[in-house]
C-alpha cells in the first residue's frame, strides 16, 4: 500500500482497534470532523482554497465505500462458492489496490482513516474463515459509516438552494433568448 506501516497483529486486534475507533466517534463529534467542520484540512485539500469540495468528495467517498461497496463485501462473502482467498483479493482491489480510497479520506483531514484502513487490509492476512472476514470487515464497515454519518451531519445542505430544479418551460424560455444572440 503505502508509507503507513505494516500491520503485523491478528486481525482479532485489527478488529479490536477498529472497535476502539468506533467507540471513539459513536457519540462524539471526533476532533477531525471538528477540524473538517472549521475548513481546517491539515493536507490542503480542497480546490481554490475553499473546503466545500472535501465535504462533497467525503461524503460521496463514505457512502459509497461503507453502505454499498463493504456491504456488498458482506453479502458476497455469504455464497457458499466464495473462496475466503478471492475474497480477500477483492477487497483489497476495491479498497487499496489502484486507488487507496482510505489514503484519500486521509487526505481529505479523516487524520487516522489511512492507518485504520492499512490495519484493516494488512490483518487480513491472518483470517482463516469467512466467519472471520465478516467480523473484520463488519467492523470496519461499521466505522466506515458512522463517519459518513458525522459528515453527512455536517455538510451544508442549505446551499442546495442555489441549485433549483428547473421546469421545461424555463429552459425553452432561456433557449428563446440564447436564439437571439
Amino acid at each position: 500500500m503505502s508509507a503507513i506501516r505494516k500491520f503485523e497483529g491478528h486481525w482479532r486486534e485489527a478488529k479490536q482497534e477498529i472497535d476502539r475507533q468506533i467507540d471513539r466517534v459513536w457519540l462524539s463529534e471526533p476532533d477531525e470532523i471538528q477540524k473538517i467542520r472549521w475548513g481546517i484540512i491539515d493536507s490542503g485539500a480542497g480546490s481554490g482554497q475553499q473546503s466545500f469540495s472535501v465535504l462533497v468528495h467525503l461524503e460521496a467517498y463514505l457512502m459509497l465505500v461503507g453502505a454499498d461497496v463493504m456491504y456488498r463485501f458482506l453479502k458476497v462473502s455469504q455464497y457458499p462458492d466464495m473462496e475466503l482467498s478471492t475474497l480477500v483479493k477483492m477487497t483489497r482491489e476495491f479498497l487499496t489496490g489502484t486507488f487507496n480510497v482510505f489514503e484519500f479520506m486521509t487526505d481529505l483531514g479523516l487524520t487516522n482513516m489511512h492507518e485504520i484502513g492499512q490495519i484493516y487490509s494488512d490483518a487480513m492476512d491472518t483470517l482463516e474463515t469467512k466467519e472471520e472476514y465478516v467480523q473484520l470487515t463488519g467492523a470496519m464497515m461499521t466505522y466506515v459509516v458512522r463517519m459518513h454519518r458525522w459528515i453527512h451531519f455536517i455538510f451544508p445542505w442549505n446551499l442546495g438552494v442555489a441549485f433549483p430544479h428547473r421546469k421545461p418551460e424555463e429552459v425553452a424560455a432561456i433557449s428563446a433568448v440564447l436564439a437571439k444572440v
